[in-house]
C-alpha cells in the first residue's frame, strides 16, 4: 500500500553525525519505528557518556510536568572527565507547553554550550508540532528526527541481517511475506525473528517455519478474511472475523482496515 514519501534527511543526518562522532546539541526524536529510536539512544550514551560517569554526564527528565527551571539549570552543568553531556527528555509536550516554559527554553536554545547534547524524545506521547514563532525557532535549532517505518527493501535486507546473526538464512520473498504478516516495524519483527529463529530446525527459514510461530498482525488478517470471501469459503471467513472478536479487536477498527 503505498504512503506518502517519507522525509528521512534529518535520520541521515543523524546517522551521519553519530558515525563521525561530530554528535550535535539539539535533537527531537519522534516516529512509529521504537527500536531504531533506542539503537540510535543507545549510541548516543556509548559515544557521549564514559562508563561509570552516568551519574555525572547522564541526565534524565521524564514526563509532561518536568520542572523547565531544573531542566535548563542543569544545561549548564559542566561535564566531568568527558567532553560532553547528555540530557534526554522523555515525553513532555515541548511544543503544547505553557508559554513561560516556552519563554524560557528559547531563552537556553537561543545560546546552547557546545559540551552539551539536548534530546527530547517522544515515546508515548503523540508528536505535534504546530505552527508559531516558537516552533520555527526549534526547527532551526534541532535537528528534528522522523523514526518513520523503514522502506520496504532496506527491511528485508535488515531481516536478512538479524537472521544472519542468528545462524539462519530467509529468501527475500519469504523476509517480504514476513513483513506482510507481521508488520512494517523492525520492534515487532525482531521479536518474531528470534522466536522463528529458535523453532526453526534447518539453516534456511521457510515459510512453513514463519507461519508456525509468528504472530499475525491485524491487517493480514483481515486480509486472511477477504480472501476467504473472494473463494467463497464464507466459513473460514467467520472464523477470522469470530478469532479477532475472541482477541478484543474492535468492530470500528476492523472495518477501517478493510476500507484500506
Amino acid at each position: 500500500m503505498a504512503g506518502k514519501k517519507v522525509d528521512r534527511s534529518a535520520y541521515n543526518q543523524l546517522r551521519r553525525d553519530l558515525k563521525s562522532g561530530q554528535v550535535g546539541q539539539l535533537y527531537v526524536f519522534h516516529g512509529e519505528e521504537k527500536y531504531l529510536m533506542e539503537q540510535c539512544l543507545a549510541q548516543l550514551r556509548r559515544q557521549l557518556v564514559p562508563e561509570g560517569m552516568e551519574e555525572f554526564n547522564l541526565h534524565t527528565f521524564n514526563g509532561k510536568d518536568i520542572d523547565v527551571g531544573e531542566l535548563v539549570a542543569t544545561m549548564d552543568n559542566l561535564p566531568m572527565m568527558s567532553e560532553r553531556t547528555l540530557i534526554i527528555v522523555t515525553d513532555f509536550d515541548l511544543f503544547g507547553c505553557a508559554e513561560k516554559k516556552k519563554e524560557l527554553l528559547t531563552e537556553a536554545f537561543s545560546d546552547l554550550p557546545d559540551y552539551l547534547c539536548l534530546v527530547f524524545v517522544y515515546d508515548l506521547l503523540d508528536y505535534k508540532i504546530g505552527v508559531g514563532k516558537f516552533q520555527n525557532m526549534v526547527k532551526k535549532a534541532a535537528t528534528i528526527v522522523d523514526f518513520a517505518p523503514a522502506e520496504r527493501g532496506d527491511l528485508v535486507d535488515w531481516i536478512r541481517r538479524r537472521f544472519r546473526e542468528l545462524d539462519k538464512d530467509i529468501d527475500d520473498a519469504d523476509g517480504e511475506y514476513l513483513v506482510f504478516l507481521c508488520g512494517g516495524l523492525m520492534t515487532g519483527l525482531k521479536c518474531e525473528i528470534d522466536k522463528i529463529a529458535s523453532y526453526s530446525k534447518e539453516p534456511k527459514i521457510s515459510r512453513r517455519d514463519i507461519d508456525a510461530v509468528a504472530e499475525p498482525v491485524l491487517e493480514a488478517r483481515v486480509f486472511d478474511m477477504t480472501d476467504a470471501v473472494g473463494n467463497r469459503a464464507f466459513g473460514k471467513a467467520l472464523g477470522v472475523l469470530s478469532d479477532l472478536y475472541a482477541v478484543g479487536e474492535k468492530p470500528i477498527k476492523i472495518l477501517a482496515v478493510l476500507s484500506k
